[in-house]
């Protein structure tokens, strides 16, 4: 069991890591304490038996380690509205906020807390958590013990894959997972509307096509990380119904779309930590 775990922030990737650790029993809804300005954004909170509050500096003073899950916008105004009584040079500060550097993030903790001894780490999770299928990356600030290194880990690991990163690629992991779960589900409703053209009931679409995009990705997972094009050779007969889709799929540039696609949300990530400078 892990200590007590707060979060700064009450949304959804807040939610998707510690309501998932909460139902898989790898904290306790005792330990955990969460803060959010507006109440209703709490009450999912408090049906499990999780503590909550609208003032960040309860969190921060009843906390061992602190998840920072405010949009990187507001980050500065959360930070300065959080009062606090109790010493942080124990405390263990991680933040899943997009474009935010590790740097920036502990140079303003240090200068709030009023200590050059604050312990930090930039973790970069994505929305799949709430189904315990998640992915994450994190980076940490050389000043973090290895033991909050090793909390970090097995906290983000018990709800997906989970891996240490260089900082400098953070933004592109947030582009291909973070982002990229997101342009799942445009290809998935794809499919369930091509299917529905060709008469098939969108419930059932739906349902296959989900099942479909799930045995792929298994398929990938469970075969020893198998190459996709491997892969999708050994499924395209010649003169097949799959390869005269896969020529479609060519011809309409959804790879490239796809590659265009994690450029754009790395770019914003790079953007969104711009913007917090100011």
């Amino acid at each position: 069991m892990f200590s007590k775990i707060g979060f700064i922030g009450a949304g959804q990737m807040a939610k998707a890591i510690g309501l998932s650790m909460v139902r898989k029993g790898v904290v306790k809804p005792s330990e955990v304490f969460v803060s959010c300005p507006e109440e209703q954004y709490l009450e999912a909170w408090k049906e499990v038996g999780c503590r909550t509050t609208i003032h960040n500096g309860e969190v921060v003073d009843d906390s061992d380690t602190i998840i920072w899950a405010v949009k990187p916008q507001i980050f500065n105004t959360a930070l300065q509205s959080t009062e606090y009584n109790v010493d942080n040079t124990s405390k263990f500060h991680v933040s899943i906020m997009a474009g935010i550097p590790l740097l920036d993030f502990t140079k303003l903790l240090q200068l709030k807390f009023k200590s050059s001894k604050i312990s930090t780490a930039r973790a970069m999770p994505n929305i799949a958590m709430k189904v315990d299928c998640g992915c994450s990356v994190y980076t940490m600030d050389e000043a973090t013990s290895s033991e909050n290194k090793e909390l970090l880990s097995k906290l983000l690991g018990s709800v997906g894959l989970c891996f240490e990163v260089p900082e400098h690629q953070i933004n592109a992991y947030c582009g291909l997972f973070s982002s990229g779960i997101g342009f799942m589900f445009p290809i998935l409703e794809g499919l369930s509307d091509g299917a529905v053209n060709m008469g098939i009931p969108r419930d059932l679409s739906l349902q296959i096509a989900a099942q479909t995009m799930k045995g792929a990705a298994q398929l990938i997972l469970g075969e020893g990380n198998s190459h996709p094009g491997a892969l999708k050779d050994s499924v395209c007969s010649p003169g097949g119904t799959t390869i005269r889709g896969i020529a479609q799929l060519e011809f309409h540039s959804v790879r490239y779309a796809l590659m265009k696609a994690v450029e754009a949300a790395t770019t914003r990530g790079e953007e969104l930590g711009m913007k917090s400078k100011k």
